[in-house]
């Protein structure tokens, strides 16, 4: 079934409804009276009578239709009977209100189970439980409970009631716009993020999507959905749970394990969805995103000299934008140094002004103003608030401006200099309004007079240009509008999840040995068979096993050579004293191979792990690299399979400079991954040294994807070190896990 009959029904049950004012289930009867709802409404309690005027119903067995939707106002431990009734009666959905399950412990745990069986047994979709309810303000349907809330084309898709009421709140209070629909996911028992984001993509009055994100269960499904839906609506959401104490947080609250946060962050980007931390961010951005237009496609424009390189997102660095970008407009240059500094922190680069718009801005406003980015009337302005509309039209006909960030006193002339100039200053707001409109470029507003009473102000409100107080959300804003332009631009490159990919038929024979043999670490000679044959080229190796072994390795390898442990259960060598390199003759070998043995020994002595036989590679060593990457990738239980890429060698888990895409990723993606690295700018050749060729990166990454995506009972891969040259990339060393064997589905 469809979502339809949940978020349009055509009527709805109240379940547990009351007579007492503060009650859930008086509440959203008063709700549904006052909001408008056109459809049939049965309130149900087996104490029967009347309330707020309407019949009440003794059971759901005694409806008089079957209708589209219940909300239950119940107890947690009725939940489970009473979606069964539902089903019997044929009800389509449920919203369940109460608290008690996963989020509260076993016990819980263990009746939410049981609500989730009896939804599956009986066809019924169920929204919650845990959930602050269910809002269709274009339809009347208020099932929060929640009032003097303006409808309009923010959709909140929640797992906060408190975040929702917030939101809420500031949207109608802050803002010309409203809700269109709200839905608190609580726990997901069955209906979850991905479905209802896909909803909402399809929903006409819904022109903007806010998520805010607990513990999600199915985030690849979340991903999946975003990734269709962002094309067409922007999609910004906020995450609860980022540190470890925030994770338990949110698993108290939810009963949602939040997984690892750095690999959701980069997943939500590839799906074009725009991510922020602060809630004050949150409305503003989307707001922004809802009312503005995104930054046009670049346009070509004679440039001599050498191209210059957009900077990545990650790595500020100040430039000026080879196509449309953002521009300020200030009166004063305080203010708008800051918004220039905040905007090349975010990556976003400034709009670069034609000659011929430097002129006329001169011109307009005088020898004291700035007339490049930051734009400054240098007082212009004080008597006449006109000179702003006026500058802003030179602005907008630049074929390099794509969004206009206006920085200061605007709206606040009146206010703080003569109320003489009131006039002029509304004037001017409706011009500057109707020069964007007509350019079809973005308008983003700060103001130090945002929470005043400002004429103006209210003129580019109902013109739909946000008013931002703070500087800093106003900066965001403009960077997420002039991001969506570039991410439009790019629309037919956009990420495809739902790729399918290859994978194998059958287990690998090594993964059947180790199987069989009761492991599920391979070691490092294991590891390389999968991965060369995903398409990964390794150095030679020898595997000896006695000292005499490695002394004639080493010699037939051509010393000097590296000599490090083969094990089926040590996987970080190098911990375990079991890597000796720069190994020069063939004796060193065999002093080195006897110290690495008994070094395994007593690592595996003092760790519980039981004795192997002594084994080790012998290689021959290879020449300094550019650079030492990791390249892994794991099956996330939430997100599945994820690569990972950082900079590598021994001192991995403490430099932590890595960045991850959720999998199926292609080369741009693997490559806009590289570029977010500290040791980009070492694989680029700074300070005069040697540059690497990305591609061959790019080709190891896809190999290391290739064996996990390929191979389901690969749990987690990894080459470390991956030794980088300026013609290729070398992997020196290798450990795979297994997982679970994977679970034959059902059609």
């Amino acid at each position: 079934m469809t979502l339809k009959r949940i978020f349009e029904p055509r009527s709805i049950a109240v379940v547990g409804a009351s007579a007492t004012p503060g009650k859930r289930g008086h509440q959203i009867l008063r709700a549904l009276g006052e909001s408008g709802y056109a459809g049939a409404v049965y309130a149900v309690n087996r104490g029967g009578g009347s309330i707020l005027r309407r019949p009440v119903h003794m059971s759901v067995a005694e409806l008089p239709e079957a209708a589209d939707l219940a909300v239950l106002c119940t107890p947690a431990a009725t939940a489970p009977a009473l979606v069964r009734a539902c089903g019997e009666r044929g009800v389509a959905g449920a919203v369940v209100l109460a608290v008690g399950f996963g989020e509260s412990g076993d016990e819980g745990a263990v009746l939410e189970a049981r609500l989730r069986e009896a939804g599956r047994v009986h066809g019924v979709r169920i929204i919650g439980p845990n959930t602050s309810g269910l809002m269709n303000l274009p339809n009347g349907v208020n099932l929060i409970g929640a009032r003097g809330v303006r409808a309009g084309g923010i959709a909140l898709l929640v797992q906060s009631g408190n975040i929702a009421l917030d939101l809420m709140t500031r949207v109608t209070r802050q803002s010309r716009m409203g809700i269109s629909i709200c839905c608190g996911l609580g726990n997901e028992v069955d209906v979850g993020f991905g479905e209802v984001l896909e909803y909402l993509g399809n929903h006409d009055e819904t022109r903007v999507v806010i998520v805010h994100i607990e513990g999600c269960r199915d985030a690849r499904a979340l991903l999946h959905a975003a990734a269709r839906v962002t094309p067409r609506k922007p999609v910004v959401a906020i995450k609860s749970g980022r540190t470890t104490a925030g994770a338990h947080a949110a698993l108290s609250h939810t009963g949602a394990l939040a997984g690892p946060y750095d690999r959701l962050r980069a997943g939500l980007a590839q799906a074009g969805v725009v991510e922020v931390r602060r809630t004050d961010e949150l409305l503003a951005v989307a707001q922004t995103l809802a009312s503005q237009p995104p930054s046009p496609p670049p346009v070509q424009r004679a440039r001599s000299g050498p191209p210059r390189s957009r900077p990545t997102r990650s790595r500020p660095t100040p430039s000026r934008s080879p196509g449309p970008g953002v521009t300020i407009l200030s009166d004063g240059g305080g203010q708008s140094t800051l918004a220039v500094d905040a905007l090349q922190e975010m990556g976003v680069p400034l709009a670069e002004l034609a000659p011929a718009t430097s002129s006329a801005l001169r011109a307009l406003l005088g020898p004291a103003a700035a007339v490049r980015t930051p734009v400054d009337v240098a007082g212009a302005a004080d008597a006449d608030p006109g000179a702003f509309a006026r500058a802003l039209e030179v602005l907008a006909a630049d074929p390099g401006v794509g969004v206009v960030l206006l920085v200061g006193l605007f709206g606040g002339y009146a206010i703080r200099f003569s109320e003489e100039l009131a006039g002029s200053e509304a004037g001017a707001a409706r011009a500057m309004a109707a020069t964007m409109r007509a350019q079809g470029k973005g308008l983003v507003v700060h103001s130090q007079y945002a929470s005043h009473a400002s004429a103006p102000l209210d003129e580019l409100r109902g013109a739909r240009a946000p008013v931002i107080g703070s500087l800093e959300v106003a900066c965001r804003a403009a960077a997420e509008l002039q991001r969506r332009g570039e991410r439009l631009a790019a629309s037919a490159r956009r990420w495809r999840p739902e790729e399918p990919v290859r994978i194998a038929t059958s287990s690998h024979h090594v993964i059947s040995r180790a199987r069989a043999e009761g492991r599920t670490t391979l070691d490092e000679m294991e590891a390389r068979a999968l991965l060369a044959e995903a398409g990964l080229s390794f150095p030679p190796a020898e595997v000896v096993r006695s000292v005499d072994e490695a002394g004639a390795a080493a010699k037939r390898a051509g010393c000097p050579v590296a000599i490090k442990l083969l094990s089926q259960q040590i996987t970080h060598k190098s911990d375990a004293g079991g890597v000796v390199l720069d190994v020069g003759t063939g004796d060193e070998a065999r002093t080195a191979f006897e110290r690495i043995a008994a070094n395994a020994s007593a690592y595996a002595r003092d760790h519980g792990l039981p004795e192997e036989d002594n084994a080790a590679t012998v290689s021959p060593m290879l020449a300094p690299p550019v650079a030492e990457l990791l390249v892994g990738a794991c099956r996330d239980p939430q997100l599945g399979p994820v690569l990972t890429i950082g900079a590598g060698g021994i001192r991995v888990e403490v430099l932590r400079d890595v960045a991850h895409r959720v999998l199926p990723a292609d080369g741009r993606e693997v490559e806009a991954a590289i570029g977010e690295l500290k040791v980009s700018a070492v694989l680029a050749g700074g300070r005069g040294g040697r540059a690497a060729r990305p591609g061959a990166i790019v080709e190891a990454a896809a190999a290391v994807a290739e064996c996990v995506m390929r191979w389901p009972e690969v749990a987690e891969v990894e080459v470390n070190p991956l030794f980088v040259y300026e013609d290729r990339a070398v992997p020196v060393d290798a450990r795979l896990v297994l997982g679970p064997p994977p679970q034959p589905t059902g059609c």
